[in-house]
């Protein structure tokens, strides 16, 4: 990676004015619930300088895997929370474009509206790609959890803009682009509240791809 970090910092006002701008052409509506078919699953894992980023498309119905696509790239830029999609956005949109089969919703592991700028890396890649995306968490960045229960709407001032889901395991849940954060709340409603097998599977294929090259090339 190059440049310091008062480089980095110079890019700020310029990587918030790009999420601001396309928060604006976030679209709220378009696919739902009951015709997602079939997912495609995005993670990226990093050594110092290079990220492997994996594909998975998943047949929901089945609960099969129909494409697995992979591809090493080098890293840019570092990992600063809000500004994850400096880092990460690249190597997932050159894996995505790889895939052949058809899909109908794009699982991200990161925030898609549940953010302070309303752009997540979710938000981002479906706003760029023109497709339904999703954002799947681990942790929250902004808002407030309100009630109990399995799943729990998060505000973000008086805007409902994800919800915290406990089921096999616990997640945040957004709207990244072209599906209502209602629509994405009824689709894990309708596979049980568990998080999604096919994210696991892309976590996993990208930390695999990771450590055989950490064993090929140990420093």
């Amino acid at each position: 990676m190059t440049g310091s970090k008062g480089s980095i910092r110079d890019l700020f006002p310029f990587t918030t004015l790009i999420q601001k701008k396309l928060s604006e052409l976030y679209v709220e509506t378009g696919m739902r619930a009951i015709d997602v078919a079939r997912t495609v699953a995005l993670d990226v894992s990093y050594t110092a300088t290079e990220a492997y980023a994996a594909a998975v498309v998943y047949e929901v119905k089945s609960s099969k895997v129909l494409e697995v696509r992979t591809g090493k790239y080098d890293v840019h830029f570092p990992y600063i929370p809000g500004y994850l999609f400096m880092r990460e956005a690249p190597p997932l949109l050159k894996v995505l474009s790889e895939v052949k089969t058809q899909y109908d919703l794009v699982l991200v592991d990161a925030h898609g509206r549940l953010h302070p700028r309303r752009a997540g890396l979710a938000t981002i890649v479906g706003v760029l790609i023109g497709k339904a995306t999703a954002g799947v968490a681990k942790s929250i960045l902004t808002g407030r959890i309100v009630g109990r229960g399995a799943i729990r709407p998060i505000y973000i001032g008086d805007q409902i803009e994800g919800f915290y889901v406990k089921g096999s395991k616990e997640f945040y849940l957004s709207s990244g682009n072209l599906m209502s954060v209602y629509e994405i709340r009824d689709w894990i409603k309708g596979r049980n509240l568990l998080y999604p097998p096919e994210l696991e599977e892309a976590d996993r294929i990208s930390k695999d791809l990771r450590a055989i090259s950490s064993e090929k090339n140990p420093s």
